[in-house]
């Protein structure tokens, strides 16, 4: 039987994998439903997801995007940018982007290069997708944000250029823990300078909106940065998003922000407190 952390940990996934399945980003709920089955390879719920998710890929697949002439992780493109931009290696994919290993040729630097997934977005989404990466283009420098390099479109899909994150992200330290728990001392810290991060942003006039484990990034040396702001909301400027849209991350989220509220500074404060219960 599952511990109490583990299980509190397969409940956020299938709640994540039940609020993707709502919006139809299958992506996502075969992402989590996986993520579910590495903790209990038994949970039926999961089975159930990862089932959907697979018949959902394969009836939208054309002949010409069959399972056997899908690009793997090793068919990337050989450069972005004109060329600017030279792929290394792939990083990862997850519901919203592909992530590569990139060598800035400009700067003469190793960066993330993120190709932000368009396909099958009308006009309005792409827009508010160029928007947001703009939203954390406009933040500026902070020692507690994952700083954002380059904006750019590449073949229509817009990319984001940022530092390279070489500690990995906070979720995959909780699962790699003992029983899931960080030392209270580590788990402080990186508290701490998430709200740093996060006062910094408020006073930009942006609110992240989906402050969790996997979108704050650690160093090398272990300094903890915020990124993702995929739906950050401009507070001095027209909303990013829908108001009356629940987006985010169920187990993190705020009351007013799953009832499709106004979200403030105090949703990410909320956001905050769960993700510190949780890595304690």
């Amino acid at each position: 039987m599952a511990s109490e952390r583990v299980q509190r940990q397969i409940d956020r996934l299938l709640d994540e994998a039940e609020a993707a399945i709502a919006v139809s980003d299958w992506a996502t709920v075969g992402d989590r439903a996986r993520n579910v089955l590495r903790l209990d390879p038994e949970n039926s719920d999961a089975r159930s997801y990862l089932a959907a998710a697979e018949r959902d890929t394969s009836s939208s697949q054309s002949p010409q995007t069959s399972p056997s002439t899908l690009p793997v992780a090793t068919d990337h493109p050989a450069s972005f940018a004109n060329g600017r931009y030279v792929v290394k290696r792939f990083l990862g994919e997850g519901g919203k982007k592909r992530v590569y290993l990139a060598h800035d040729t400009t700067l003469d630097r190793e960066v993330a290069f993120a190709l932000i997934k368009s396909e099958g977005l009308d006009e309005v989404s792409r827009t508010r997708i160029q928007r947001e990466a703009q939203a954390m283009g406009r933040l500026g420098s902070h020692p507690n944000i994952v700083t954002v390099f380059d904006l750019g479109q590449e073949a229509d899909q817009p990319y984001m250029v940022t530092e390279l994150m070489g500690g990995g992200d906070v979720e995959g330290l909780i699962e790699k823990a003992p029983d899931h728990r960080l030392p209270l001392e580590q788990a402080i810290k990186i508290a701490q300078e998430t709200c740093r991060g996060m006062e910094f942003a408020h006073s930009r006039g942006i609110v992240h909106r989906d402050l969790k484990p996997g979108n704050i990034w650690l160093t090398e040396d272990g300094t903890a940065k915020i990124g993702d702001f995929g739906l950050a909301v401009a507070l001095d400027r027209s909303r990013l998003t829908t108001e009356g849209m629940m987006v985010g991350t169920v187990s993190y989220m705020p009351p007013e922000q799953a009832m499709g509220g106004e979200v403030t500074p105090r949703s990410d404060l909320y956001s905050l407190g769960a993700m510190l219960y949780e890595m304690v």
